[in-house]
């Protein structure tokens, strides 16, 4: 198994959400309003940038590969979205 972790932009969270339901995703945790600096985007900032959301979501290993084409999606078709994936195994879901 694995754990996605898919940090994006609050900006396009109705797209990220449409995406991955599309994909057959139907369990994840999200957390709102997430800040943070990263090397593209410069701070996440309240007042500034807006915010980011993440989303984790665990898969089995051939789900996995499916999400990493719909994130791959997303970075291409919202290349401002800041759309990252951090995949990391899942050793025992208790």
């Amino acid at each position: 198994m694995k754990m996605l972790v898919l940090v994006y932009s609050s900006a396009i969270d109705d797209y990220v959400i449409s995406a991955i339901s599309k994909g057959g995703i139907k369990a994840y945790t999200k957390w709102t309003d997430v800040h943070g600096t990263g090397p593209e985007t410069g701070p996440k900032l309240r007042f500034s940038q807006g915010d980011n959301h993440v989303l984790t979501v665990v898969l089995e290993d051939a789900d996995a590969a499916k999400m990493k084409k719909i994130v791959l999606a997303l970075r291409k078709e919202y290349p401002l979205g800041g759309v990252r994936c951090f995949v990391v195994p899942v050793e025992e879901m208790i």
